[in-house]
């Protein structure tokens, strides 16, 4: 009589190519039928061995969960006895800095989005809550913070005063995405900034030159050395970082236009990654705290946008870079608004240049966003569709109400050519125009010089 085998025994049988399988039974199914698994092997002796690894592997496996359960529960149980997760006692200064990092510097945000996120840490975060644990920042903490910035002292800039409801604003926007990080990577029990309080912001009057004004500062401008771009910025509306941009190649003469496709900021140096694809620094020394860089990429999306100009300007351009091309001029860069070493102009130097033109002028708070609050008032005025003022001003606030809107060249160039009536190259250079016409096809054949093979030839 053959021995009974034990429970979870198993059994051999033997196959046709004389190997043998070792068969054993693991459990049930939910049928109540067993579920069986299969060992094979040339003998006995090595389905055996094979079923001992299996059993031993499992039973590693099952101790490896059993462990992760005790110490889930036993995170759970000192979460429960301490109010929080061991994780959320990650100190703010450290969680910050990390995310930071990982998430807000470059290449996945532009150097300047970076450089301004790690300057409000520094100044206002990191004195505020930098050594505090993450639990501890409650939700009176923050407020508590909003506060505090509102009153005097609240600036780190010398001035006795507190921050605007704007920049408060700023940080709110900063804490809020953080801590929405933070929640799940150090097991926060909420964003402590989504039941906060914060000022409102009173939007101010923008600054916007009447017609009179603007003819005083059209005939100032014109004693400037860099008087066609501050016109140029006047007339396009573009912020000084893509004006300062603009190469020549950005210029079509026949099409009579300018294309925005880079910008130029100053950033920290220790915002700056080297080995970033999308920028280009000017003049790297480490020693420096700050950096000329130019992005290839504009402030948003629609930032990219070719603009039409007006007949006047275009004739402004050309006279000017010819004028260039027949000095000793320096350009390597082949820029349309160069320095007069040849070199990017900073755009700190462009805001002096207005606001010494404001001075002389008498006219208070001239600046390169004024500019473009006149050329949009103006445009308005004219009753121009709101549509193509965003786009001649690379607006991304209405992106959804342009994606049914098409670019009307006609409806901008005729725009642009009303604000351009101001602009009389009789009146600004005194001299005849090129050809005495007003039509656009006037720069036909025109072919405007290469300062980059001058500066090569050079040798600058």
């Amino acid at each position: 009589m053959a021995r009974k085998r034990a429970n979870g025994e198993g059994s051999y049988y033997q196959l046709k190519d004389r190997s043998w399988v070792y068969q054993v039974t693991i459990g049930r199914k939910e049928d109540g039928s067993p579920m069986r698994k299969s060992f094979k092997g040339r003998t006995k002796a090595i389905c055996k061995q094979r079923k001992e690894e299996w059993d031993m592997a499992r039973a590693t496996l099952q101790e490896r969960i059993r462990q992760e359960q005790v110490e889930s529960e036993s995170a759970e149980a000192l979460a429960a006895r301490l109010g929080h997760f061991p994780e959320a006692e990650t100190l703010f200064k450290d969680a910050f800095l990390e995310w930071l990092k990982l998430y807000k510097s470059p290449p996945t945000r532009k150097p300047s989005t970076y450089a301004s996120y790690l300057a409000t840490y520094e100044a206002h975060f990191a004195p505020a809550f930098g050594e505090m644990p993450l639990y501890a920042i409650t939700q009176d903490e923050v407020q508590g913070y909003y506060q505090k910035k509102q009153l005097a002292g609240g600036r780190k800039d010398g001035k006795n005063s507190g921050l605007s409801p704007k920049t408060i604003r700023n940080h709110h926007m900063i804490l809020k995405d953080f801590f929405a990080y933070a929640e799940g990577k150090f097991k926060l029990h909420g964003n402590p900034t989504l039941c906060t309080t914060r000022p409102e912001v009173v939007q101010r009057e923008m600054r916007v030159l009447s017609s009179s004004e603007m003819e005083v500062f059209i005939r100032e401008v014109m004693k400037e050395t860099q008087r066609i771009a501050i016109l140029t910025d006047l007339f396009v509306g573009y912020r000084k970082g893509e004006l300062l941009a603009l190469e020549i190649s950005d210029f079509d003469l026949e099409r009579q236009t300018l294309r925005v496709s880079k910008n130029i900021q100053r950033v920290s140096t220790a915002a700056l990654s080297l080995d970033n694809p999308n920028i280009k620094i000017l003049n790297y020394d480490p020693s420096k705290k700050t950096h000329l860089i130019v992005q290839n990429t504009p402030k948003t999306r629609s930032s990219y946008r070719e603009t039409a100009i007006s007949d006047g300007l275009c004739e402004l351009l050309v006279r000017h870079i010819f004028t260039m091309a027949n000095s000793d001029w320096p350009n390597p860069h082949n820029l349309l608004f160069p320095s007069t070493k040849g070199a990017y102009i900073d755009p700190k130097s462009f805001d002096i240049r207005l606001r010494a033109v404001s001075k002389r002028c008498e006219i208070k708070n001239v600046n390169p966003h004024a500019l473009r609050h006149t050329l949009a008032t103006r445009l308005v005025e004219e009753k121009v569709p709101l549509n193509i003022v965003q786009g001649i001003l690379g607006h991304s606030s209405i992106e959804t109400t342009r994606k049914y809107l098409h670019k009307n060249e006609e409806i901008e160039r005729e725009a642009i050519e009303s604000m351009s009536n101001h602009l009389s190259m009789e009146n600004l250079l005194n001299t005849p125009q090129l050809n005495g016409a007003r039509k656009r096809g006037k720069f036909a054949g025109v072919i405007l010089p290469d300062f980059s093979d001058k500066g090569k030839a050079s040798g600058q």
